[in-house]
């Protein structure tokens, strides 16, 4: 029963990913936010100084090429894992070991970068970088809510159509 449930949860994180990684979107690789970037596209609001803005290339030029590279492979390997799932009948629960080890790994790297964030801006500018993930969010969250309703409404108008003409 347990080597059913991973299977059936590796080729659910599989189709999520590719249809994630289909739009350029990597949140899938891991749940963490990317503050730094962020941050980055947020200078001038944040008042970020040279120094600190130097001090947030310096962390992104060393450590977002790994990020990038386990992303990379977290997909690869999601990718496998469906294929083989679906293909043949082998133990697909240890190769799904090399998988979760590049997300933790991900999860790793992102809660130092958190850190060093915290350790580069002040209180009051973090509190903002953590304020505008937020809005954002919520942002995200509304238009979600709103395209829901929308295909909702319009699922309905098509089915009470279909409705009318099985009736004629």
């Amino acid at each position: 029963m347990r080597k059913i449930l991973i299977v059936a949860m590796i080729v659910l994180m599989s189709q999520l990913s590719a249809y994630a990684g289909a739009k350029g979107d990597m949140r899938h690789a891991n749940p963490l936010p990317n503050l730094v970037s962020l941050t980055m596209s947020k200078a001038s609001v944040l008042q970020l100084s040279e120094t600190q803005i130097k001090a947030l290339e310096d962390w992104q030029r060393v450590n977002k090429p790994k990020i990038m590279s386990l992303v990379a492979l977290v997909i690869s390997k999601e990718q496998t894992l469906l294929e083989e799932s679906l293909a043949e009948d082998k133990d697909v629960v240890k190769k799904a070991e090399t998988m979760l080890d590049a997300r933790r790994e991900i999860i790793r790297l992102k809660t130092l970068c958190r850190a060093n964030l915290k350790n580069v801006l002040s209180a009051q500018q973090y509190a903002q970088v953590i304020g505008i993930y937020k809005n954002n969010l919520e942002k995200k969250d509304k238009k979600k809510a709103k395209d829901a309703k929308k295909k909702a409404k319009k699922d309905k108008k098509k089915e009470k159509k279909n409705q009318e003409d099985n009736d004629m």
